[in-house]
């Protein structure tokens, strides 16, 4: 088998285990597992799979909540000639989009670290991913980068993400959405993360808005750094054994991925 045969392999293989390590599309809390996973595999260069681990957590239980209240309104909504059912399946299928967004963005995530590590910049760059955020996660994973890098990191990944698969998902999903009362209630999420100090949580005005889910997403970013963030990965993992959500799903990494070391050193 040539090189090019063997990392082709090896990429598959790394592609298989984001998949397991995303587990199933429900399971938002064992991708917040996956996500802190992330966090420190990278040495603490990707923030953005830190603040996502969060955005995960704080899924798994408003998603609940918007539940229990949309099978309330489906039922109560007299604004509109719709049956509740038909309601009712159109929260559903909104809230499926959401959870397949999060899976997508959690292994590409996973994709982008592991090839890096494991099989080079080049080859992460041939694969398609950009080559300005691979070569500095590279350096990043390498050595111990300044604030303003992380930073600047953590926007281009959030950017890259958006593009590439979170806005077009998201307009897709509200489209198909016209029960008019909840998908205008499902554009003006109330977001608070574990982190966040009581009283400031993000309210968004308008969820499709691809601007204004970047300034949110820096301002997580923003107070991720305020508190610390090795201190926000410690009380996440707390949280998640707390209540890992699914115990009956392990996600396993295939063979191979876990023996491959990390670049440089954890922080």
């Amino acid at each position: 088998m040539s090189i090019f045969d063997e990392n082709e392999a090896q990429y598959l293989a790394i592609r298989d285990a984001a998949e397991v390590a995303a587990g199933p599309l429900s399971s938002l809390r064992l991708r917040a597992r996956g996500y802190l996973d992330l966090y420190h595999q990278s040495n603490g260069a990707c923030v953005f799979a830190l603040v996502a681990a969060n955005g995960a957590l704080w899924a798994s239980w408003y998603l609940i909540c918007a539940k229990l209240a949309a099978m309330v309104f489906a039922c109560t909504d007299p604004t509109v000639r719709m049956s509740p059912a038909t309601r009712y399946r159109q929260f559903a299928a909104y809230v499926t989009v959401l959870k397949d967004i999060n899976k997508l963005v959690m292994v590409e995530t996973y994709v982008l670290v592991h090839t890096i590590q494991q099989l080079g910049a080049e080859f992460a760059i041939a694969k398609g991913i950009p080559e300005d955020l691979v070569r500095d996660y590279e350096r990043a994973m390498r050595s111990d980068p300044s604030p303003a890098l992380l930073r600047d990191l953590y926007h281009r990944h959030f950017l890259w993400e958006q593009e590439r698969v979170v806005s077009t998902k998201l307009d897709e999903g509200f489209a198909a959405f016209t029960w008019p009362f909840m998908s205008q209630l499902c554009q003006r999420p109330w977001v608070w993360f574990g982190y966040f100090r009581p009283g400031k949580s993000m309210n968004f005005r308008n969820f499709t808005d691809q601007a204004e889910r970047v300034e949110k997403g820096l301002i997580a970013y923003d107070r991720a750094v305020a508190m610390g963030l090795d201190r926000i990965a410690k009380l996440s993992a707390a949280r998640i054994k707390i209540y890992p959500g699914r115990a009956a799903f392990r996600a396993h990494q295939a063979p191979g991925i876990a023996e491959t070391p990390s670049i440089g050193q954890g922080r």
